[in-house]
Formats: structure tokens, C-alpha cells, sequence
């Protein structure tokens, strides 16, 4: 019966018609909104991007993600979840071309969220990492695997979909993610702060940044803000604003219609030889090489 199975195996199931083909890593959208299948036929090195408020599942295979200091290894039956975007590097293993990884993502409804966490009983804000890792035993993974199972029935979308997403948050508030994700909804306090300065870093990537002027606007001491910020993060400041700057380097370089100076210069670099080897050392290419492909 479909209770007693294993919550993995039901997912697998649902989603195998998103599965197949040769492929390297691609996400292929689903019915359901927000809802994306990854799946990947080859292991990857690791690739930089931006984790986003995200419910995160792996159905086969690993996947390692790196924010920072902070490192969190996902086997099947794993799940994450993040309360604020922030930079990262994901890496697949144990991927096939007759079993491929396969993974599960659902960018958050921030609205819906805050909307469970308004009628569930006010908890205590605690300090904590903005990801945060469980497992899909148990009512998260029944919960969850009921909504990736409306991919299979889609005139049931519109009316289910949000009945079963809304449960989900609740499942996952209730869980040992329910500190990340309660985070969304900290009005005051201080990640909010430490929330509002990396929103600024992620925004002003071009500007020089003045330490002493962050952790102010932020309420705290250059020590304290620092040691705060990269408990949150994984970064330090600079390193976590390096990090946007060089993803968004590489977004101008994919357009492929300027010069590697010129990408430099633009996210905020002041030396373009700089810019190279930090590029390189983030993406594993040179920036000439990604302008050239």
C-alpha cells in the first residue's frame, strides 16, 4: 500500500517519467508549480550557484552541497532545506547512465510559509545555520511524496497542490529544519540583520565594502559580525560578496558579448589578473575559456 512503502521508492516511481534519456545534470519542470526533477546520468565536479528558499530531496545517487564553511552530504532518502538564498557549490556522485542520480527541488512559497507559521504556536527564535538537513521518514516524506505524486494526475493540480504544500511547511516546522525555515518569518532580531547585510552584499557586489559600516547598520561589533555572519552563512562577509560577484562574472561572460576585462570591471574587480585566478579557482576554467564557449 502506498502509506507502507517506502517514502524514496514512491518518489522514484512518480517521477520516472521525468527520468529518462541520456543526459548530463538537467532540471525538468513538473505540473506542479515550483516543483523541478534533477536527475543526471554522469557524476559532476562542483558547480557554483545560488541556493534559493528550497525544499531539496535526493531520490538516488549523493549530492554534496558547500556554503562555506558549512558542508552537508544529501544520500537518498536526504533532504534540505535553505531560509535565504545564498552561494554555494553543489557536486553529484554515484550517478549512472542505468541508474541516475535523481533529485527533487520546490522553491518555497515564502507567503504560504509565513501563513502556516501564523496559525502554529509561536516558538522561540534560535540561532542557527540558514541550511538545514533531514530525512524524508516519517510525515515529511509522506507528506511530500503525495505532492510530487500530483505530477501523475494533473487535473488535481489546482485544488491539491496547495492543500499538500501547506502541510508540508507544517511537517517541516515541525521537524529538525523548523528553526532554518522558521528564519523566513523572524521579523526583528539578529539574522534579520545578519539576513538584511548578505541581501546587500548579494545586491552591492560592485561596491567596496567597509566592514566597520556593515556591522553597525547591522547592531554589532566588527568581531561579533563576523563571527555571526559566517556562523549563518558559512562566508565571511568579503568571501560571501566574492562569491556573488563572481556568479554574476560568469552570467556576463554566458552572454558572451564583451571581454574578460570588461566582465572584471564590471562586478567590481579592480585588477582583471585578480578577477582570473579567483574565477578560476571558484569555477575550475579560466574566464576566457567560458567567454570562448
Amino acid at each position: 500500500m502506498r502509506e507502507t512503502a517506502n517514502p524514496t521508492d514512491i518518489l522514484l516511481k512518480d517521477v520516472a517519467p521525468f527520468t529518462g534519456g541520456d543526459r548530463r545534470l538537467t532540471g525538468i519542470p513538473t505540473p506542479v508549480p515550483r516543483l523541478t526533477v534533477w536527475t543526471s546520468t554522469v557524476d559532476t565536479p562542483p558547480i557554483s550557484a545560488v541556493f534559493e528558499p528550497m525544499f531539496y530531496a535526493v531520490l538516488r545517487g549523493t549530492k554534496v552541497l558547500t556554503m562555506g564553511a558549512n558542508r552537508f552530504e544529501l544520500l537518498a532518502g536526504n533532504c534540505a532545506a535553505s531560509s535565504f538564498g545564498l552561494p554555494y557549490s553543489h557536486q553529484l556522485a554515484g550517478a549512472k547512465t542505468d541508474l541516475p542520480y535523481i533529485g527533487v527541488s520546490l522553491h518555497l512559497d515564502v507567503d504560504l510559509l509565513t501563513r502556516v507559521m501564523l496559525d502554529m504556536p509561536k516558538r522561540h527564535d534560535r540561532w542557527t545555520c540558514a541550511v538545514a538537513a533531514g530525512d524524508l521518514n516519517g510525515p515529511i516524506g509522506e507528506t511530500f511524496g503525495r505532492l510530487v505524486g500530483l505530477v501523475n494526475t494533473p487535473d488535481d493540480i489546482s485544488v491539491l497542490a496547495p492543500l499538500y504544500e501547506f502541510e508540508l511547511y507544517y511537517r517541516l516546522l515541525q521537524s529538525s529544519m523548523g528553526d532554518t525555515l522558521s528564519q523566513i518569518n523572524q521579523r526583528n532580531g539578529r539574522f534579520q540583520q545578519l539576513k538584511a547585510a548578505a541581501d546587500w552584499l548579494a545586491s552591492n557586489y560592485r561596491a567596496a565594502v567597509v566592514i566597520p559600516e556593515l556591522a553597525a547598520s547591522s547592531g554589532m561589533s566588527v568581531t561579533s559580525f563576523h563571527r555571526h555572519f559566517k556562523d549563518v552563512t558559512g562566508f565571511s562577509p568579503l568571501a560571501f560578496q566574492r562569491q556573488m560577484r563572481l556568479l554574476e562574472a560568469r552570467k556576463l561572460l554566458a552572454a558572451g558579448n564583451t571581454n574578460v576585462s570588461h566582465v572584471a570591471y564590471e562586478v567590481g574587480y579592480a585588477s582583471p589578473s585578480q578577477f582570473s585566478r579567483e574565477y578560476k579557482s571558484m569555477f575550475g576554467s579560466a574566464p576566457v575559456a567560458d567567454l570562448q564557449r
